[in-house]
């Protein structure tokens, strides 16, 4: 990942409702029976991916490297709840970052990022369990090409798809991952040490060679599982893709190529070109839509990670430390864009970037009762649930009943039916409130 990169809170209640599966019961005479849904039970059908990078340098900082088995998991297990409470759904974790590997594998070296020496133990095996415990996605993001910082395989060559589907093929072949992820490194680039190398070769040459390799990738997908998934995270400059071989234009407008498209737009609004500003952001969306001719479920890169950076060109990120919930609410009010994802997960916890991630937090807040419209008989007890989203902004409730007299509700959500009437029951959270209409019949 290179770093340049209808009522809405009615939309928020039913998106959270489907985010959080849960049950209610009803019983007579004050028997209060409620099926109770572990706290790690998540269920998204809301169709909004809310997905956060997984870098290989963070794996220091999140307590992977050079651990022993037991602590392995308990810090997996801490970063993977961490993404759950921060309101995501999806990760892309980064398992082949330079030609090597984060699994036990007999053809990659294994990843220095990760370890001095393979471990004992599979860490990728154990990544995919604590992640799914979770509820989260998991998306194996792989760089295709890259064997070093400063070297790259061939894209022309044979032996480099075979290479590439090597990899794919041993992480779906034996993990249980959700998909395979590619980011936005193609061909080398202008101050690549190896840049040279290509600069002969048109850009039309450069994208037949990977259209090869990613057509192929997609197909060894296919070929294991319908369901499993194979996207790929470009760079937000359209032009500057087409220069390393990213064919975008022709992922988004025919099929077979990728499951989802994640444009990395890390701008604001407030972008200096000479000495005019212009809403880059807003630009490079409309032009990712534009593209997308064949709908191909598109999510939002936005970039988390630049949060209250004093960056001369885009000022837009020392001047609010609103971008991300903007551009959140943005990608939501968008027909073409499904969903987002940050980068990346250390920002979710960096100082710089407090200030973004409380205000993003709290735009993507939302609490909803479990169920839909209730009838119950006067003397009937009904236990409710509340879920609220995300859960690092805390978990307390207050509920409320709109007339007492018909029903009341307690601290827990379970409602007294009293006497023949309609109340609403209300659930409270932050800034955020659920509504539940019940008939009391006699």
């Amino acid at each position: 990942m290179k770093v340049r990169k209808i009522s809405y809170i009615v939309f928020l209640a039913f998106a959270v409702a489907l985010f959080f599966a849960a049950d209610s019961g009803v019983t007579v005479n004050g028997q209060v029976k409620q099926a109770q849904t572990p706290e790690t039970a998540v269920s998204d059908d809301s169709g909004e991916v809310r997905a956060v990078w997984v870098s290989f340098y963070e794996y220091k900082g999140a307590g992977l490297k050079n651990k022993s088995e037991s602590v392995f998991r308990t810090n997996a297990d801490k970063m993977f709840r961490r993404i759950r409470d921060n309101g995501c759904n999806t990760v892309y974790f980064h398992v082949r970052a330079f030609d090597d590997a984060i699994w036990l594998s007999d053809n990659f070296e294994f990843s220095k990022y990760m370890g001095k020496n393979k471990p004992e133990y599979d860490p990728l095996a154990i990544l995919i369990e604590a992640a799914h415990k979770y509820g989260l996605s998991f998306h194996a993001w792989m760089n295709p090409y890259r064997i070093t910082q400063s070297k790259v395989y061939d894209p022309s060559k044979r032996s480099t798809n075979s290479r590439i589907l090597l990899a794919v093929r041993e992480v779906i072949d034996n993990y249980p991952v959700d998909g395979i992820h590619f980011d936005d490194y193609f061909y080398p680039s202008k101050g690549h040490k190896q840049y040279k190398k290509y600069a002969s070769l048109s850009a039309g040459q450069k994208m037949s060679y990977t259209n090869a390799m990613v057509k192929s990738v997609y197909n060894t997908v296919k070929e294991k599982s319908s369901a499993l998934k194979f996207g790929i995270s470009p760079a937000g400059n359209v032009d500057y893709c087409t220069s390393i071989g990213a064919d975008v234009r022709t992922w988004m407008s025919k099929t077979g190529y990728v499951d989802y498209i994640v444009p990395q737009i890390y701008w604001s609004n407030e972008y200096k070109i000479g000495k005019s500003k212009t809403r880059m952001f807003d630009q490079r969306l409309s032009q990712w839509k534009k593209l997308n001719t064949a709908n191909i479920p598109m999510y939002i890169g936005l970039g988390l990670y630049r949060g209250g950076m004093k960056d001369s060109a885009d000022l837009g990120w020392r001047k609010s430390s609103k971008v991300i919930a903007s551009q959140i609410s943005k990608t939501r009010r968008s027909a073409k864009v499904s969903g987002y994802s940050l980068f990346s997960y250390e920002s979710l916890y960096k100082k710089t970037c407090r200030k973004e991630v409380k205000n993003m937090l709290s735009r993507i807040s939302a609490v909803a009762i479990s169920g839909g419209k209730q009838s119950i008989k006067a003397g009937e007890t009904l236990a409710l649930k509340a879920s609220a989203c995300p859960l690092r902004l805390g978990k307390a409730i207050t509920w409320t009943s709109s007339d007492k007299s018909v029903a009341s509700v307690s601290s827990n959500g379970v409602v007294k039916a009293k006497s023949a009437g309609t109340v609403t029951i209300y659930a409270s959270w932050k800034n955020r409130k659920a509504a539940l209409q019940i008939q009391v019949v006699s």
